[in-house]
């Protein structure tokens, strides 16, 4: 049905569904995460893991968790990964790197270490094999495994690590990989060329393959930073389905769950559950909608995150039904939600006005009594009457004025991201380069900027500040710079830098 156009008294009238549950957290929520069969959820924060009306597990550098086999918890740390069953440890895979990125699926559990290197575990922990790849990127389990790295390849290895399939490169210099997934025993490739090679060379495209033949390829409307089946979550635009634009979402797609017909997408701050018609409800979160996990029917949905407000408290997980009959709602437009309902304040007149005697002794004096500021006043008017200056005001000209200083305030003029130039440096002797992203350049006339965003090609927020130093290894490496102003107006810029071998 859509979100509806119906504005009624600057009112906005949407269709939602409930908070069934939620869950206060003590840190920034790094990740979320259900089972199956929705009996079982968590969500992590780096330094414990809280399973929904369960035990706590107090761990060091926690980065993602994921539920396995049996509804046990896997999480991925600064030493590598330990299973859990309730709050006793099964087992745990020792990698003195750390598990940065971790998926699981077919019975296997995939992660790539600190140093970029991707290994694949049994359920039990035991590992399988080392994949040939390094500088993992992105990970997506389908019937085979697919990987991406920075420099740009995408290669599908079997579950006994043979190597089935590498994807020709479109030229060697200034291509990323910003997306791939799986549509059944399809391999989906978001590309992103910048320019640099010769030929029908296209900037943003989305590529289908399978059995190593290129079935489809299309040009979407903005870069795809997100894929699950058929739809594609974009950059800024909303999502696609067959590359139709479905929902204008002018906010970065973070999250899709695929659902055929339909898919659950968060962006900003809300949940959405979209089909081909566009929208059918919403739901707010009091925190951007970083991460998200679902039960296989959709009858657990745990949302997490922050709003990236330092001076705010940590904000709560929710968990959603998303097979819940929707009803309407009616939001203020532009409204911010408080999310709890504010304090029934008790107060009587006497309270806020004061007693009638002392109001009363104000203006009611006795025959001839003179008050204080009767004296005063008088003293007032006389010094005005001995005033030999006397200014005359022009009424008309003052609201000329007035009406000039609201035409000025209406004229909201946005800021002006400033990410640099591109630029090229030389790698250190362990392969990467140490670079600093200097946004300071960005202004607004105003002066009202008040938020920076660094995100990286994944469409991952790495730094909320106008300067920032990053590590990277050898390959391109593409940077956007977000600003935004007290007014919600906002601005991108973006750089490339590449980190040449010494």
């Amino acid at each position: 049905m859509g979100i509806l156009n119906l504005m009624q008294s600057g009112h906005i009238m949407g269709r939602s569904v409930a908070i069934v549950e939620r869950l206060e957290s003590k840190a920034k929520v790094i990740s979320v995460s259900v089972s199956s069969d929705g009996s079982s959820s968590a969500f992590a924060e780096r330094k414990r893991v809280v399973i929904t009306n369960g035990p706590v597990i107090e761990s060091s550098g926690v980065t993602v968790i994921k539920h396995i086999l049996d509804n046990q918890l896997l999480v991925a740390h600064s030493n590598g990964l330990t299973c859990y069953d309730g709050a006793e440890e099964k087992w745990q895979h020792n990698d003195d790197t750390g598990a940065e990125k971790l998926a699981v699926g077919n019975g296997f559990i995939v992660y790539s270490d600190g140093l970029g290197r991707t290994h694949i575990l049994n359920e039990k922990g035991d590992l399988l094999f080392d994949a040939d790849i390094q500088n993992t990127l992105h990970i997506a389990i389908g019937p085979d495994l697919a990987l991406a790295d920075e420099a740009g390849n995408v290669r599908t290895f079997s579950w006994d690590g043979q190597l089935i399939w590498q994807r020709p490169q479109r030229g060697t210099v200034g291509e990323v990989i910003t997306a791939i997934g799986w549509n059944n025993d399809a391999i989906i490739v978001a590309r992103e060329g910048h320019g640099l090679v010769p030929g029908e060379e296209q900037a943003i495209e989305v590529e289908c393959w399978r059995d190593g033949e290129l079935i489809e390829r299309n040009e979407p409307k903005a870069r795809v930073i997100a894929l699950n089946g058929l739809w594609q979550g974009l950059d800024m635009g909303g999502v696609q389905y067959y590359g139709d634009i479905v929902a204008d979402i002018q906010h970065p797609i973070r999250n899709l769950i695929d659902g055929g017909e339909k898919v659950l997408a968060t962006a900003w701050f809300h949940i959405y559950l979209i089909d081909k018609n566009g929208i059918s409800w919403s739901v707010e979160h009091q925190g951007m909608t970083e991460h998200c996990a679902a039960s296989d029917d959709w009858s657990v949905v745990m949302i997490g995150g922050e709003d990236q407000n330092d001076w705010t408290e940590s904000e709560p997980v929710i968990i959603i039904d998303a097979t819940a009959e929707p009803s309407d709602t009616i939001e203020n437009v532009g409204a911010i939600s408080d999310w709890d309902e504010a304090p029934a304040i008790e107060i009587n007149a006497e309270d806020l006005y004061g007693k009638d005697e002392a109001f009363e002794a104000l203006i009611a004096l006795e025959d001839g009594e003179k008050s204080k500021s009767d004296t005063d006043m008088s003293l007032l008017l006389g010094m005005l009457d001995e005033d030999e200056d006397i200014v005359e005001v022009n009424i008309e000209s003052s609201y000329d004025l007035m009406a000039e200083l609201e035409t000025a305030i209406d004229e909201i003029i946005p800021p002006k991201a400033d990410s640099g130039s591109d630029r090229t440096v030389k790698a250190d002797a362990d392969g990467n380069a140490l670079v600093t992203l200097d946004g300071t350049g960005s202004y607004d006339p105003q002066e009202r900027i008040e938020s920076w965003q660094w995100i990286d090609s994944t469409g991952k927020e790495i730094a909320d500040k106008s300067k920032v130093k990053v590590k990277i290894s050898i390959g391109l490496h593409r940077f956007d710079l977000r600003v935004r102003d007290s007014d919600g107006s906002w601005s991108t810029d973006s750089l490339t830098i590449t980190v040449e071998s010494i």
